[in-house]
């Protein structure tokens, strides 16, 4: 056998490992990510680590509240990153005024870690 293939063999099975698993229903269920969140009165967008894209952030009432709230003390001013883990699924993109001009979303089911965002961040 060629040298590379176990090398590109462990590669594959780890990258298979690593997929987002799917519900009953064929749609995505919720994983762990992490990324910059960045916040502003018209905008939630989330930027997993390593993502092409920014994606618009949905969370139920009492999630959004608590990751505003966190986010107004974790920050000096409005569209600054901060680091967040979050258990969350990716979606489509959405249909609502601000949202229509980011290419997917993310639904945060919980907040894991919420903190300053740092240099070494998604490395």
């Amino acid at each position: 056998m060629h040298p590379i293939f176990y090398p590109l063999a462990g590669a594959v099975l780890l990258a298979g490992c690593a997929g987002t698993s799917t519900t009953r229903d064929g749609g995505p269920s919720a994983g762990r990510y992490e990324g910059h969140l960045v916040m502003a009165p018209e905008m939630h967008v989330f930027v997993p680590c390593n993502a092409e894209a920014p994606l618009w952030l949905v969370a139920d009432e009492a999630t959004d509240h608590r990751l505003e709230a966190q986010y107004t003390s974790l920050v000096s001013e409005p569209y600054e990153e901060a680091f967040a883990v979050l258990r969350g699924t990716p979606g489509p993109q959405l249909d609502c005024p601000g949202c229509r001009d980011f290419p997917g979303s993310f639904r945060v089911s919980e907040i894991i870690e919420y903190r300053l965002a740092e240099a070494g961040d998604c490395r």
